[in-house]
């Protein structure tokens, strides 16, 4: 009997636990897709060394040689954002640097990349002058 009773609680236990993990999924709201359209227009705040340099390309042939030279550095892409007006690649270095490239356009078929690795060591203006030479290198 005892034992009859332990198998009815069991399940009836088993059954409240599977429901209390089922949980519908929330539909986005308007507020909130539109929060997420704004924080992938603002570029994060990365602070450290960093280095601008002129590339004779049109903006949008620009973030494929970016995220080319990235990988080659060891950098992982975290988030891609931008606008109209700039485009941004933030990453994050093997070593847990972020790095921030900014693509800016200047006029048609020209554009400024502003390369800025997080910290002030050597460490990071070595990733700095790695990954900006690397980036300069494939644009070309």
């Amino acid at each position: 009997m005892r034992a009859k009773w332990n198998g009815i609680v069991g399940t009836i236990l088993l059954v409240c636990l599977a429901g209390a993990g089922c949980e519908p999924k929330q539909e986005p709201t308007p507020l909130g897709e539109e929060m997420e359209r704004e924080m992938r227009l603002v570029a994060p705040v990365v602070g450290g060394p960093s280095q601008e340099f002129s590339v004779e390309k049109p903006p949008a042939d620009i973030p494929a040689a970016v995220e080319a030279a990235m990988k080659d550095s060891g950098v992982s892409l975290v988030q891609v954002g931008g606008s109209d007006a700039d485009r941004w690649l933030f990453g994050k270095s093997l070593a847990g640097r972020r790095v921030l490239v900014q693509i800016l356009p200047v006029y048609p078929g020209r554009a400024t990349v502003k390369v800025t690795v997080e910290g002030g060591d050597t460490l990071a203006r070595d990733l700095l002058k790695n990954l900006s030479t690397g980036i300069g290198r494939r644009v070309r």
